[in-house]
């Protein structure tokens, strides 16, 4: 808003200015406007109710006074001052285009363009105005007239930082980050004391998916404004980008100190959380924002990718829907959508939702990479040439979609039988995935050292009895790809069984703290896990568990990394069955390798840091043997069950306390929500062809030869 008053010539009047001297109205006037432009405001009332006390239909008093009133966050006042303004003297461009700036703030923007529009034509020259009108329109998604309107203004002064940053931001509304970037570039040059094309910058690198490029830009804007929240939460949602969620979440935490209901802010939290698998918080934030904005797309989105985190599928497809009412062409709701199908076995619908995102996204390299997760390869069809054009011009592309295009080639050349095409694919897809990790293989070894330290038989003989004697729940863990989904799609065909797939609950629960105002980290926090404590998570648990399907007598929860709970599942929840699955080291690893999961799995990346990973795997199921009574958990080798289908399979049912059900073998038209990197394998009868994989990529596994023994 341009705030410098244009004074009328005003007669010389006698004046009291507090102090020994007078001074005349144009006088007072100029000294209210050094105090204003100063950010003394109440010196610069007291002056202009005195200036109004002689004369009341002074005009640009009560316009400054306005303009004060905006400063103070009075928009309401401040409207009816400039009004008043207006009336007295209706030609002077200033007042009515600072009056449209106030109604378009205040999301009144056909009174924000008339006002602008005869702002222009009482002073066509004043490049401000021409720019304060191309916002109304911005505000309107008018973006043609807005973009005419900011290059107006820059036709009459070329460095007008304001306009330059405006182009921005339309160019940014339509997805175009370059021109987005330079324009931005060009406000910051323009006025480099200026915190605002600073924060843009960086929010719109972070869009460009160039996160990393943005935490200077943003910390330059807050080092101009210290208290600018946009680049808070611009902060937190770069951070968000690289998976800091830790940092992220303490930067949006800073945003809502300074502005709180401020429904982006309330988003990143809940994607931050999410990424930290802690849902009940992220749900909780997504509440907030719906709140705020119950009609805001990103906030629908947010809610559809949460539910379906979540599992909840339902509410999923809801927020994806509505979304997709408000705005048809929005590509997020399609991928998120083409998602659930995907869970669900629809692969035809599947595919069809994410083509038909395809022209909507400004990301064509990750759709073509969910595009050949949905189906076999069979041919250089018109997706994997795609890929390949996109891997041709992949340095002008950012490192996540580089990640996406390795990874979907990689998969290609491997469904054709070309390992030696698919393995350099893979492996650069890992390089350039573990670039942009922080994975820490010695404090994880750490980690597993310290549960077994923590987690002995003195431990779980002190809390035996504490926890819940439920029947409900059924395990299946085990290292990721190694044959959980097919084992937990077996025990979920049975009728009395109800599949609720790779659940976070019981790491979030375990995780929790166990001393007030103290967070300590899984597992030093189980040192001082009380017996009350112990009730109270496991009562939790079996909560959680039973409202996903509240008439099962069974429930299965397949998160693989449980097999680092097994102990603690075994002394909270002595009557759960729990099925630790184990398939060829070299095979799970390899599987490991080549997917691109997604989240977590940090270890998979690098092939001597996932070796490592297994053995500590090893080694834990080791202790469990050691410690637990024999028949604590059942062992299930991948194997063998491909196998012996049958047998395998009876003797799964059959340790879970079911009697058999032929479905159990039909597992493969079980229509259930599955929601794991094997959702297109187990929608198939059993086959043999991932037994024994290894041996085509044998000469590239040299760090996981020693899994072998």
């Amino acid at each position: 808003m341009t705030t410098k008053p244009l004074l009328p010539n005003e007669p010389i009047t006698s004046f009291q200015q507090p102090g020994p001297q007078n001074i005349s109205i144009e006088q007072a006037m100029q000294l209210a406007a050094q105090h204003q432009q100063s950010d003394r405001l109440q010196e610069a009332e007291n002056l202009l109710r005195q200036i109004l006390q002689q004369q009341p239909q002074h005009a640009y008093a009560l316009h400054l006074l306005g303009i004060i009133a905006q400063q103070c966050n009075q928009a309401d006042l401040a409207i009816t001052l400039i009004k008043q303004a207006i009336d007295i003297n209706e030609t002077v461009a200033l007042f009515h285009s600072n009056y449209g700036e106030i109604c378009r703030q205040q999301k009144r923007l056909d009174e924000a363009i008339t006002h602008s529009k005869r702002a222009i034509e009482l002073n066509p020259d004043l490049a401000m105005i021409h720019s304060n009108l191309g916002i109304a329109w911005f505000d309107k998604k008018e973006f043609d007239k807005a973009e005419a309107c900011q290059l107006k203004a820059l036709s009459l002064d070329p460095k007008l930082s304001s306009a330059l940053n405006n182009m921005g931001s339309i160019h940014r509304e339509r997805k175009e980050y370059k021109h987005s970037i330079d324009y931005y570039q060009q406000a910051t040059v323009a006025d480099p004391n200026n915190s605002e094309p600073f924060n843009n910058l960086g929010a719109v690198l972070t869009q460009d998916d160039r996160a990393e490029e943005s935490f200077d830009v943003l910390n330059k804007a807050l080092a101009l404004n210290a208290n600018h929240v946009d680049a808070y939460s611009n902060l937190g949602l770069s951070l968000n980008a690289v998976e800091k969620y830790d940092e992220a979440i303490s930067y949006f935490k800073k945003a809502l100190t300074l502005r709180d209901g401020f429904s982006s802010t309330h988003l990143g939290l809940a994607n931050a959380y999410r990424g930290k698998n802690e849902l009940s918080l992220a749900e909780e934030q997504v509440k907030k924002a719906l709140l705020l904005e119950p009609e805001s797309i990103e906030a629908l989105c947010c809610a559809g990718d949460t539910y379906s985190f979540m599992g909840h599928s339902k509410e999923a497809r809801e927020y994806f829907g509505k979304t997709l009412q408000i705005e048809p062409e929005n590509s997020q709701a399609m991928m998120g959508l083409g998602h659930l199908e995907m869970e669900e076995g629809n692969m035809v619908l599947a595919e069809e939702l994410f083509n038909q995102a395809l022209p909507f996204t400004d990301s064509p390299s990750t759709v073509y990479f969910h595009l050949v997760q949905v189906k076999k390869v069979q041919e250089l069809d018109a997706t994997v040439r795609a890929l390949l054009k996109e891997y041709e011009n992949r340095t002008s592309l950012s490192i996540r979609k580089q990640i996406s295009i390795n990874f979907a080639l990689g998969k290609c050349f491997d469904d054709l039988k070309e390992p030696d095409k698919a393995f350099p694919y893979f492996l650069e897809g890992c390089r350039l995935k573990r670039s942009t990790l922080n994975y820490d293989a010695v404090q994880h070894t750490r980690t597993f050292d310290q549960l077994i330290e923590t987690v002995d038989a003195d431990f779980i003989e002190r809390f035996k009895g504490c926890g819940n004697d439920s029947t409900l729940p059924i395990f299946v863990l085990g290292v990721p790809r190694s044959g959980t989904t097919l084992t937990e799609q077996i025990i979920a065909s049975h009728p009395n069984v109800f599949g609720a797939g790779e659940l976070f609950d019981f790491l979030d629960i375990a995780g929790q703290s166990t001393l007030p105002n103290i967070q300590f980290e899984f597992p030093e926090n189980l040192k001082t896990l009380t017996p009350k404590m112990a009730t109270q998570w496991a009562d939790n648990y079996v909560q959680r568990l039973s409202e996903r399907a509240p008439d099962s007598k069974y429930i299965t929860d397949k998160m693989p990394a449980n097999f680092l709970m097994v102990g603690l599942i075994h002394a909270l929840l002595p009557n759960a069955k729990i099925i630790h699955v184990k398939r060829n080291p070299i095979d799970t690893c390899l599987s490991c390798f080549t997917r691109l999961f997604q989240r977590g799995q940090e270890q998979t990346y690098d092939l001597a840091e996932l070796a490592l990973y297994y053995q500590n795997h090893q080694k834990i199921m080791a202790h469990w043997s050691k410690v637990l009574p024999e028949h604590a958990f059942l062992t299930v080798e991948y194997e063998q069950l491909v196998a012996d289908n049958e047998h395998q399979a009876k003797r799964l049912i059959d340790f879970c306390g079911l009697d058999w059900h032929d479905d159990c073998l039909n597992f493969h038209k079980t229509k259930r929500t599955i929601k794991t990197a094997s959702v297109t394998q187990v929608r198939q009868p059993i086959y043999n062809s991932s037994v024994e994989r290894w041996r085509q990529y044998e000469k590239y596994l040299t760090p996981l030869v020693k899994l072998r023994n």
